[in-house]
């Protein structure tokens, strides 16, 4: 079984509270150097929920232990390992800071305490003590140096760019806490960007040649609010300790554990996980307990078909594209496949109720007769690329009929997500049905990476992947200027032009949008929160932190 203890710190589960940044009591003196060793077994965790609820008396924490479902190996924690979905970036942030973090309505300090643009310099200021979980102190050099290896060597998450795209033209250290990177040409994205990449030890990293393989001393020692103190990829296992010597702020649990469950409702129903999604179906009886709450999470998961062009290129005809839309019922989506719970997506990508939601895009009627009509003598077979959840088949199945309906004939292939993540990304697909969250991001920032041909497909990640074979250079040019636009107000203005010319021509045809919940026990922990940018709770740092 593959099982991987990072850092042999039981010392930290059961020691006094953790006070300041920094400042360290008689028992947070005692060893912190992570190990790496080869163990069997997930974390287990016996206690009660009153119990621990008792056990956090005197702490400093607000709870000892949260717990939340896992069973999917998500990669290690690490930049190099972690897969590239939302679930896997958030643990691996987890342990490796970045400079800025994003609250409810702005980017905010993480390990810089402050921060200043002057015209293309951007200028940070770390926290005095901040230290990598090794007890090493973390300095501008680590940032540096973090610049220039992620140039080389760029991870899975990558804010920086990369060859010609990557966005650092140089960097100056002022002293061991400020450092000054210079852009090329700041955007509206700059800081954000400047402020997420995470920061390697220089000391451990320096001699790491291959960073896409290295399992070695030191390749899950980051400098975040919590340390990787278990991790079992054979059985989707996490568990996460706070860092006693973090350097902003008090962490909201001592523990965090992601803990393989069979059926997260019942789990959450018997107290062994401490939030999970809330079934459309059964709203009315959870919003009857007073005991749970809840985080709305509005038109956040979508689903897209993908064309590849190159493959298919009879549907560079955008008439036939047209006829798609006409071809499915995508309402019956939202209700049979979403309980009601979303809706129909817009031809303009961006879900309706964000800010940057153009009211005024296109809209593509369910209109099977029209569709026969352009389709019917088209004679097209296609192979529909799919995963295999079950979301995704019933969704593939009300698009098989229909298209099949209006003439075109219809293969699906199911894979496991991983694969069919990769033959996305690789382009092995004729037609594929790609559904995500993050559709409540920051739409400008997304929609670039995918409608671009300057910057599309570029991030290795499915929910980025844009048209292949198709280009237009009328929306590459508002794709591309929109991020250079400082000003918020004429950006949005922008970003509403791009929504309507996609919506016009067709390069993806998007199905339809979801909204969720999180339920949670809010009489035991009730710090979940959003950010601005993001609405999964589970995957925000600052819902881990004691505000």
């Amino acid at each position: 079984m593959k099982k991987i203890l990072c850092l042999m710190l039981a010392v930290l589960l059961v020691s006094a509270a953790f006070v300041g940044c920094g400042k360290q009591t008689e028992n947070d003196q005692q060893n912190t150097q992570p190990s790496v060793e080869t163990t069997a077994g997930a974390p287990e965790e016996q206690t009660t929920q009153s119990s621990r609820m008792e056990e956090t008396e005197g702490s400093g924490y607000r709870v000892e232990t949260l717990k939340l479902a896992g069973g999917t190996d998500w990669g290690a924690p690490n930049p190099y390992l972690n897969m590239s979905r939302g679930p896997g970036q958030a643990k691996m942030r987890l342990v490796f800071g970045s400079l800025l973090e994003k609250n409810e309505v702005e980017d905010v300090s993480w390990l810089a305490e402050t921060w200043s643009r002057e015209g293309n310099d951007y200028t940070f200021t770390l926290f005095a003590d901040a230290k990598f979980h090794d007890g090493t102190p973390l300095t501008t050099e680590d940032v540096a140096f973090t610049l220039d290896y992620c140039k080389e060597h760029p991870p899975v998450t990558n804010t920086l760019g990369a060859g010609d795209t990557f966005i650092v033209d140089h960097y100056t250290i002022v002293d061991e806490r400020t450092i000054t990177i210079t852009v090329a040409k700041p955007t509206a994205d700059t800081l954000s960007n400047l402020g997420s990449f995470v920061i390697l030890p220089k000391h451990i990293w320096e001699t790491v040649e291959d960073p896409y393989t290295y399992t070695g001393d030191g390749y899950l020692v980051g400098s975040g609010a919590y340390m990787c103190t278990s991790y079992d990829g054979a059985t989707g296992s996490y568990e996460f300790t706070a860092f006693p010597d973090w350097c902003n702020g008090q962490q909201a649990a001592q523990r965090v554990l992601f803990v393989p469950v069979s059926d997260a409702l019942l789990a959450f129903e018997n107290g062994e996980i401490d939030i999970t999604s809330m079934p459309a179906d059964l709203e009315d009886t959870y919003r009857a307990n007073p005991a749970i709450g809840f985080v709305e999470k509005t038109n956040d998961s979508g689903y897209k078909l993908l064309i590849n062009f190159e493959k298919c290129p009879q549907f560079l005809d955008l008439e036939l594209r047209k006829a798609i839309y006409w071809a499915l019922d995508r309402q019956s989506i939202v209700d049979n496949v979403f309980r009601g719970n979303g809706s129909v997506g817009s031809a303009g990508y961006v879900p309706e109720g964000s800010q940057f939601y153009n009211e005024n895009v296109v809209k593509y009627a369910y209109d099977p007769e029209k569709a026969k009509e352009a389709l019917g003598a088209l004679g097209a077979e296609v192979t529909l690329l799919i995963s295999d959840g079950a979301k995704d088949i019933s969704i593939a199945e009300i698009v098989k009929n229909n298209l099949e309906a209006a003439g075109v004939k219809v293969q699906v292939e199911s894979f496991d997500s991983a694969t069919r993540d990769d033959r996305v990304n690789s382009g092995d697909y004729e037609f594929a049905i790609v559904g995500n969250g993050g559709w409540g991001n920051n739409p400008p920032t997304y929609m670039r990476t995918i409608f671009s041909d300057v910057s599309k497909n570029k991030g290795g990640n499915p929910h980025s992947m844009g048209p292949i074979g198709y280009s237009n250079e009328e929306i590459t040019k508002i794709a591309e200027d929109q991020m250079y636009e400082l000003d918020f107000e004429a950006r949005k203005q922008m970003f509403k032009d791009l929504e309507l010319l996609v919506s016009q021509e067709i390069p993806v045809i998007i199905l339809a949008n979801e909204s969720s919940y999180s339920m949670f026990n809010k009489d035991y922990y009730d710090g979940w929160m959003k950010t601005y940018a993001y609405q999964q709770t589970e995957q925000t740092r600052l819902s881990y932190m004691a505000r």
